[in-house]
């Protein structure tokens, strides 16, 4: 596997393949509709989280699960149905950037971190998110690698919260903060690492077209 590619990228097969059933099912239901309706879980685990309480953060780590399903979903059943569309992934990077948005600034405004940590991670994560999908607008081609993609922050805030109620501090920091400081550090990284892939893949085009 390499390295860039991201630790969990590849298990994006494996999750088409059980939710296909579900997405035939809902197969008279619009792809775009199930896009909307996943920020709703997202927003909901970035409340949960500003709560703090061991039952919201249960509930939060369960809400980031339903997201999950209901994001990768979308993506099944216009495949699986011929609906893909610009509309639908645009609709989806949009669902993806509130989602995020809300679980982090959640974190941030929990008892378990500071707003400054929160806000200084979600713009790490805005960062990796722009520069990957900046490449492809600018010419190039969609940059999804890296070592802090949308499926390693997904699994990460999955278990974050479990952490935290069961080991309320890890050396210096609570596991909210370790989290945060990931995504601040590693956000960063892969943010630099898509800048970098997204500049050779805008030459390489320019280069083949001269």
């Amino acid at each position: 596997m390499h390295l860039y590619k991201g630790m969990l990228y590849h298990l994006r097969a494996f999750k088409d393949r059980a939710l296909g059933p579900v997405a035939d099912h809902l197969s008279g239901v619009n792809p775009n509709t199930v896009t909307l309706i996943s920020v709703i879980p997202g927003i909901l685990a970035g409340v949960l989280w500003w709560f703090g309480t061991v039952w919201a953060l249960w509930s939060a780590s369960a809400m980031v699960v339903f997201n999950g399903i209901l994001d990768t979903l979308d993506g099944v059943m216009a495949r699986r149905s011929g609906r893909t569309s610009a509309l639908g992934d645009y609709l989806d990077c949009v669902a993806d950037r509130y989602t995020d948005m809300a679980i982090i600034v959640g974190m941030g405004l929990s008892p378990f971190a500071s707003l400054s940590l929160g806000l200084g991670a979600a713009l790490s994560v805005l960062l990796v998110s722009f520069f990957g999908t900046q490449a492809e607008a600018s010419g190039g081609v969609r940059v999804e690698s890296g070592l802090l993609g949308r499926p390693e922050r997904h699994f990460l805030l999955i278990i974050v919260p479990i952490l935290q109620i069961f080991a309320p501090r890890i050396g210096l920091l609570t596991p909210t903060e370790w989290v945060l400081w990931i995504f601040v550090v590693l956000g960063n990284m892969t943010a630099l690492w898509r800048v970098w892939k997204g500049v050779r893949a805008i030459a390489d085009k320019e280069t083949s077209n001269e």
